[in-house]
């Protein structure tokens, strides 16, 4: 069977360790964490305009072809409610991370 495709919405203050281990879980628990921090900041200047506007139109991109969307922390920020919007405009899935677990728990 094939994994679902989990797009990571997270604050943009969250350490590189936190999203981590944020993946990681959702990895652990059968999903494909996708990261657009992990995938695209390695290469585009946060402290550009013009490249974060790349990086949301390249993560607007990522997040429609994802099943779900895992918000994960406790701080929802301004980029993370849009993400989350967004989401909810394209009917995908929305949990926390904490909800997913409890699911999988479950089931």
């Amino acid at each position: 069977m094939e994994q679902a495709l989990a797009y990571v919405c997270c604050p943009e203050t969250d350490s590189r360790a936190r999203l981590q281990r944020h993946c990681r879980k959702i990895y652990d628990l059968g999903y494909v964490p996708i990261c657009p921090r992990f995938g695209f900041l390695p290469f585009l200047d946060e402290g550009s305009a013009e490249d974060m506007q790349g990086m949301s139109k390249m993560s607007q991109i990522l997040l429609r072809r994802c099943r779900m969307v895992v918000v994960c922390g406790t701080e929802v920020t301004e980029t993370m409610n849009s993400e989350i919007g967004m989401a909810d405009r394209l009917h995908i899935i929305c949990t926390t991370l904490e909800g997913l677990i409890r699911i999988k728990e479950s089931g």
